[in-house]
């Protein structure tokens, strides 16, 4: 896969939401600030437009070009739809806001829709939900060692003195920065995200519900029964998880739920047993 192809397929992660591909996407290489060729929009652009507030911020915070324009001249501060997103950008103010380049902004005035744009990529008029949470293997680090990903995270480590002049951070901006810069520091000291996938019941095919994505060291037990309650279906009302050590099933106590999630699943082939609690 070229590199247009990867730098597309990030601008697509970043319109849906996801992310965890476009970290990945950026840690592996691929140009953050890369433009469509027809209408010139970045991932910053896309995000913005599309509302997706934590792809927007994370953009920001590790110094993506907010300057960029697409084919009709609009930054990606002037195809926000609200003020939500817009507060991310430094300098703005919702009472009266200020366009970097053109001067006073008129609010009222609404982005362009999408019918109205000379070119909307497909991901955009039909957009496959089934990426919104994955990561694309396009996507994953190559198998030449880790110095595309350390520099990608000293480059977040650095982003609260990295932003160019003119970009730089207000003082609410900083805050999210020194969030980054402590995440990225962990991230550094600990493992990539590990996937642990979740049975019901039984470990066999026909009782899989499917996978969650996890920092073993940073998140607990605990954080891991939330986030299968966040993201799978097919669970029960209630219910308590276990681990199968590739030979049985053994239960979690309550006292091992604020351990560590590599504390408690240790092998490589270790899995989730989702087990329904009688009611």
């Amino acid at each position: 896969m070229n590199t247009d192809d990867r730098e597309e397929n990030l601008r697509e992660m970043a319109a849906l939401g996801n992310l965890k591909a476009v970290r990945a996407y950026i840690r592996s290489g691929v140009d953050m600030n890369s433009q469509n060729k027809m209408n010139e929009w970045t991932a910053l652009h896309w995000a913005c437009v599309r509302e997706n507030k934590d792809v927007a911020e994370f953009l920001i915070c590790i110094g993506a070009n907010i300057a960029l324009k697409n084919n009709k001249g609009q930054t990606p501060l002037d195809v926000c739809k609200s003020d939500r997103i817009r507060a991310l950008f430094p300098g703005f103010n919702a009472i009266n806001p200020v366009d970097t380049a053109a001067g006073e902004r008129d609010t009222k005035s609404p982005p362009p829709a999408l019918h109205e744009l000379p070119f909307v990529p497909n991901y955009i008029t039909n957009p496959d939900l089934t990426k919104a949470w994955d990561i694309p293997e396009d996507a994953l680090l190559n198998a030449q060692g880790e110095s595309g990903y350390m520099r990608q995270l000293q480059h977040e480590a650095s982003v609260s003195s990295g932003i160019p002049t003119g970009q730089r951070p207000t003082q609410t901006h900083q805050t999210v920065a020194q969030s980054v810069q402590q995440t990225t520091s962990t991230a550094m000291a600990s493992e990539e995200e590990r996937e642990l996938l979740v049975y019901r019941g039984h470990f066999d095919e026909e009782n899989l519900l499917g996978s969650v994505f996890v920092n073993p060291q940073a998140q607990t037990i605990t954080g891991l029964s939330s986030l299968i309650l966040d993201e799978l279906d097919g669970l029960p009302k209630s219910f308590s998880i276990s681990r199968f050590n590739g030979k049985q099933i053994v239960p979690i106590s309550t006292k091992q739920e604020a351990f560590s999630i590599d504390k408690v699943f240790r092998g490589d082939d270790d899995a989730v047993v989702v087990i329904a609690k009688s009611e």
